[in-house]
Formats: structure tokens, C-alpha cells, sequence
């Protein structure tokens, strides 16, 4: 039997957070702690009040306390740098985009997506600090890992001597019953992400309008992002309007009943490096219409409808079609459930046991 590697996750994302890293590290978390082969260990210091309700797995040991993120460089210029803070492990995972330091542990940096070179309005003033810092976390970490082969070639682009292992996430965490039904009964179409420019919500609204009558109720979900005072405005406009909820939180239960009986999950976000929604849409066999973008391609794998989400007109016909076409949501839904089982935590779990080992060989 291999002795446990002793590793340090860091887990703030996911005791701050429900977006898409969040549910990465979360269930990252609960699916490592079932392995005998680990020692995990969280790190989740922060003065910040934990918004989501979720635990931390029991079999993994919780490092919390009032500390603030800005604390950590002059603690560690003291001496107690970040692993030290977390049971001094072999490994210490850095897991988002703000890195905390680390003295002498082996460092696996995961990089979800890159999506801030590829527009830069998309983050505004934020998106040459981001690649900045990312910059430093590659040169520091021993290798990198990613979600998809979209987001490998975009670190390999950037920094071609970068050491790159692709790891997809699970989809089976989704749960089996479907939970009780919202809007009672009213049928809707489904959006899930971040109110920002890269999701592309306005082409969205702006497709809804197109739709043949009468429409179904357009339900959007996500908290506020970058740059999103103009996309805010105009959700704002739509609920005014009629037609249009948008639900600025919500937990994982909601999502997950609100996901399980939607006619359609529509996801025209202009670039990703994973995609949870559209994953845990096909995972419940919810129809999914997505923008047609490499990283899509390479998630659904033909099991969605995938259209230019920059045309309204084209995402009008997209939603229009298979909202009136039974047998094409039939087939979505079919093709979708076979899809999303090929994505399991524990294969993501047995994927990061395997890296962790090899950073310290």
C-alpha cells in the first residue's frame, strides 16, 4: 500500500463562491479525500465569511482562520509562508488566480482558462494583472494542469515551455432526483453563468426578443462579474419588460432543480476553458445549446446544439428549432446523458494522485 502524500489544496474558492473553479475545487476536494492515498489538507484562511453551505469532505483536514489574503506575502517574508499554514505538506495545490506563498513544497498550479488573452475587454483593467500573475504562477509552479485540450493550447501558446497535463472534471456530481418543480410548472429556458461580457448575455436577450410567440420564460442565473454595468442594465430592462428572471444567487440546490426541468440549457458564453452548466444540463439529459467555440467542440462532443452565439439571429434559430422539435430534444437529451458519464471525479481524483507523485520524484 503507497503512503499517503500529504497535500494542500487550496480551497478558498470553494467556501467563497458557487461559480464554476468553486465547484472544480469542491468536488475535487470531496473525490481526493475519499482516497487512501491522500493526505489532504484545506487551506481556507480568510476574514471573509464563507458564503456557500457546502462542508468540507470529513476525511480531509480544514486549515481555517481569520486571516487575510493580504496577511500572507509578510507572513510569509516572516516565515510562515502558505504551506505551513496548512499542515505543512509535500504539495500544495494552487487552485484560482490569486496564489498565496509557498516556501519549499512542490507546487501544482491548475490553470482553468486563459480566457483573458483572448479579449482583453472581456475583464477591462483586470486582464493584464491577470496574466501577469499568471505568468508568475506558471514560472513558480513544478506543472501545470488543465480541464481541457482547449485551455492546454492556450498555456502552450503563451508559455511553450510550460509542462501541461489535461484533467477533466466530473459530471457525477450531479444529483439523481430532480427535486421539486419551480415557477410552478411554467415551462423556461435555462441560462447559467457570471454577469460579464464573455458570457454573452446580451446576445441572449437579444435573441429571446427574435423567438416566435409565445416565448418561454428565459431564467437567468449569475451573480455580478467584470464589466458588467451594461449587461445589468439590460437584465434589468427585461425583467421590467416581462419574460425575463434573473436570479442574481443561488445555491446549489437551486441550481441543480432549476437545471434538472428546464426545457433547454442555453450557454452563449464566448469562450471557456471547461463548462460545468452545459455539463450538468446533459448529466440530468436537459437539451444544451452552446456557442460553437473549440472548447465547447471538445466538451459536448456532438451531444449539443452548437450555433455562432454572436449572432442573435443564429441563437434565435438555434433555441426556435429545438424548442419545436420533440424528437431533436429527445435525441439532445440521450446524446447528452452518454456524453456527460464519461466525466467522473473519480478519474479526475486518480488523474491528480498520479501528478502529485510525480512532482516529487
Amino acid at each position: 500500500m503507497l503512503v499517503p502524500v500529504q497535500i494542500a489544496l487550496d480551497y478558498r474558492p470553494a467556501v467563497h463562491s458557487h461559480a464554476g473553479i468553486a465547484r472544480a475545487v469542491r468536488q475535487l476536494a470531496i473525490a481526493l479525500a475519499e482516497r487512501d492515498d491522500i493526505d489532504l489538507h484545506l487551506f481556507a484562511h480568510s476574514v471573509t465569511r464563507a458564503s456557500s453551505a457546502s462542508r468540507s469532505p470529513a476525511r480531509a483536514t480544514l486549515h481555517r482562520l481569520p486571516i487575510p489574503g493580504r496577511a500572507l506575502p509578510l507572513l510569509s517574508r516572516l516565515g510562515l509562508s502558505a504551506e505551513l499554514l496548512a499542515g505543512n505538506p509535500e504539495v500544495f495545490h494552487w487552485t484560482d488566480y490569486v496564489h498565496p506563498p509557498i516556501g519549499k513544497a512542490r507546487i501544482v498550479l491548475t490553470v482553468h482558462d486563459l480566457a483573458f488573452i483572448h479579449d482583453e475587454s472581456w475583464h477591462g483593467a483586470d486582464a493584464k494583472i491577470l496574466l501577469a500573475r499568471t505568468a508568475r504562477a506558471v514560472a513558480a509552479a513544478h506543472t501545470i494542469l488543465v480541464p481541457s485540450r482547449a485551455t492546454q493550447t492556450d498555456v502552450q501558446k503563451t508559455w511553450p515551455t510550460a509542462r501541461t497535463t489535461v484533467i477533466p472534471f466530473g459530471s457525477d456530481h450531479v444529483p439523481t432526483t430532480k427535486g421539486p418543480q419551480p415557477f410552478g410548472g411554467m415551462p423556461y429556458v435555462l441560462c447559467l453563468g457570471t454577469i460579464e461580457p464573455r458570457k454573452n448575455h446580451s446576445a441572449l436577450l437579444a435573441a429571446f426578443r427574435q423567438l416566435s410567440t409565445p416565448r418561454p420564460l428565459l431564467v437567468v442565473v449569475g451573480r455580478r462579474g467584470w464589466e458588467d454595468a451594461a449587461i445589468v442594465e439590460q437584465l434589468r430592462a427585461a425583467q421590467q419588460e416581462g419574460g425575463v428572471q434573473w436570479l442574481p444567487q443561488a445555491g446549489d440546490e437551486e441550481v441543480f432543480s432549476l437545471l434538472a426541468h428546464a426545457q433547454l440549457l442555453v450557454y452563449p458564453s464566448l469562450w471557456e476553458g471547461f463548462g460545468f452548466p452545459p455539463l450538468e444540463a446533459m448529466a440530468f439529459g436537459v437539451p444544451v445549446i452552446a456557442n460553437d467555440c473549440a472548447p465547447m467542440r471538445e466538451l459536448t462532443d456532438g451531444a449539443a446544439v452548437l450555433c455562432d452565439a454572436r449572432s442573435p439571429a443564429a441563437l434565435s434559430a438555434a433555441i426556435d428549432r429545438l424548442l419545436h422539435d420533440r424528437e431533436a430534444r429527445l435525441r439532445g437529451s440521450a446524446a447528452g446523458r452518454v456524453r456527460a458519464a464519461c466525466f467522473r471525479w473519480r478519474d479526475c481524483a486518480a488523474a491528480h494522485a498520479r501528478i502529485y507523485r510525480e512532482v516529487l520524484k
